[in-house]
């Protein structure tokens, strides 16, 4: 297991791993029946990561323990963008692909009937609650059945995808008709998992992507704009200790100026931070 907090740089450990393709954990749920109903597999042994739920108000925040200092400003952002269409749009029997640690497990239960978790063999953040090991780059094909899920959750993960249209031809196959996939993206940023990412599609590539495989699309925003740009990249110099709680201060003052909220609404579009997408199988 290589479990470390998530955006952290690679260790050298990591790149001396074997490329080990497909396997499988040591039980995988029975996912191709109906009767299928759990959260996601060993859900007893889940603990959060990026989002911690505040105790007092129910909202979800940041768990800054968990999150690479260096990416707090995105997260933030990304956090106010995704949270609303979890609630708008998963439903049902959801599959959650590049999924990691699981993070946003606790923010889209309430929405959902069951889940299925799906990540590659080299993960970083272990195997234990994943239905399915899959490297989708050595084999594309998902190891379920045509239109068997209401709902896709692809988090941060197309940027690992070396033949994304082969990826969201999958999607559109699992999903049933009517089924709604998010699909979340930076696009201006750094190579969090480097040397592991292919490319940062556009808010337009996403949506080449969705339409080519048949999907349509009813919601595309970007998120974050050229200020953002600045800001996240001013983040990234000062990752941790005093510096990094220095930032951090910085970027509360400059987000009570309203600069970063008007520089976004004019700038999102073509100096996003990132992109997500919602796209329905008719």
């Amino acid at each position: 297991m290589f479990a470390q907090p998530f955006g952290a740089l690679p260790t050298a450990e990591y790149f001396r791993r074997p490329n080990t393709g497909w396997q499988e954990p040591a039980r995988i749920a029975d996912v191709s029946t109906p009767l299928f109903r759990n959260p996601m597999r060993a859900p007893e042994d889940w603990r959060p990561s990026r989002l911690i739920r505040d105790s007092r108000t129910g909202e979800f925040k940041l768990n800054k323990a968990k999150v690479y200092g260096g990416s707090l400003y995105l997260s933030e952002l990304q956090r106010r963008a995704y949270l609303p269409l979890f609630q708008e749009h998963l439903r049902g029997r959801l599959l959650d692909v590049g999924c990691g640690p699981v993070p946003y497990h606790e923010a889209y239960s309430p929405y959902i009937e069951s889940s299925v978790c799906v990540d590659y063999p080299g993960t970083w953040h272990g195997q234990g609650n994943l239905d399915i090991v899959a490297d989708l780059n050595a084999e594309p094909r998902l190891p379920l059945d045509d239109a068997s899920f209401d709902s896709v959750l692809a988090s941060d993960m197309i940027v690992h995808m070396k033949r994304p249209d082969l990826f969201l031809g999958e999607v559109a196959r699992v999903l049933k008709p009517g089924g709604k996939a998010l699909i979340t993206s930076t696009f201006v940023n750094w190579i969090g998992e480097f040397p592991l990412e292919h490319q940062h599609p556009t808010g337009l590539g996403l949506r080449t992507l969705a339409e080519d495989a048949g999907l349509e699309v009813i919601h595309l925003e970007s998120f974050g704009g050229h200020a953002d740009v600045l800001m996240d990249t001013l983040n990234k110099f000062f990752p941790e200790g005093l510096m990094n709680k220095a930032f951090l201060a910085f970027a509360r003052l400059v987000e009570l100026t309203g600069w970063p909220a008007r520089d976004r609404a004019r700038t999102r579009d073509r100096y996003a931070l990132g992109n997500a997408m919602v796209a329905r199988k008719p």
